[in-house]
């Protein structure tokens, strides 16, 4: 075989390469706003009030499964996540909420924490997100499956339940905080 690049072109000495942009000033101007109204010091504290509350849910039998519970509580987070990013009014806020939430996970429950990082439950879970038909029922679908009981369908309405719920008590909350769009 022979390799033949006479169809190459070569870029002249007038080809620039795109600028690319720097939004560090336009970064640093959001952080200054987002102090002075407030925004940035609420969304650290939803932050760490979602971590408690994820790792406050119990469920309907959770001293007969552990593994369910810790499959609920990762699909609360995984409802958080997806709740920070639909209903804060900018990334930063979004950002500051999730490292708080995180870091309030990793240090009041590192078990649990650390069983999160290694799970591939949150990949499942935007797949479903991603595919936006039938969410809340393909969430449950999954969540059953993540238990090991696909076919469940108690497990599957749970799932869709739990998200459901979670998703609107994060939207609904950030919502009554009071977030300025900046």
């Amino acid at each position: 075989m022979r390799n033949d690049d006479s169809d190459m072109k070569i870029m002249g000495d007038d080809f620039a390469p795109p600028e690319e942009k720097d939004d560090s000033q336009e970064t640093a101007e959001l952080l200054e706003k987002e102090k002075a109204n407030g925004n940035l010091n609420r969304a650290r504290q939803f932050g760490a009030l979602m971590a408690e509350e994820v790792l406050a849910v119990e469920g309907a039998s959770p001293a007969q499964d552990p593994a369910l519970l810790t499959q609920r509580r990762i699909l609360l987070a995984f409802a958080v996540e997806v709740g920070f990013e639909s209903a804060f009014p900018n990334s930063l806020l979004t950002e500051t909420a999730q490292s708080v939430f995180y870091e309030t996970l990793q240090k009041d429950a590192p078990e649990f924490y650390e069983t999160l990082q290694g799970s591939g439950a949150f990949s499942f879970y935007f797949l479903c997100v991603r595919e936006g038909r039938q969410v809340e029922e393909k969430v449950g679908e999954t969540f059953a499956s993540l238990c090991g009981k696909p076919k469940e369908e108690s497990l599957v309405r749970e799932g869709s339940a739990l998200y459901r719920r979670f998703i609107a008590e994060v939207q609904q909350s950030i919502e009554d905080m009071g977030f300025r769009n900046s």
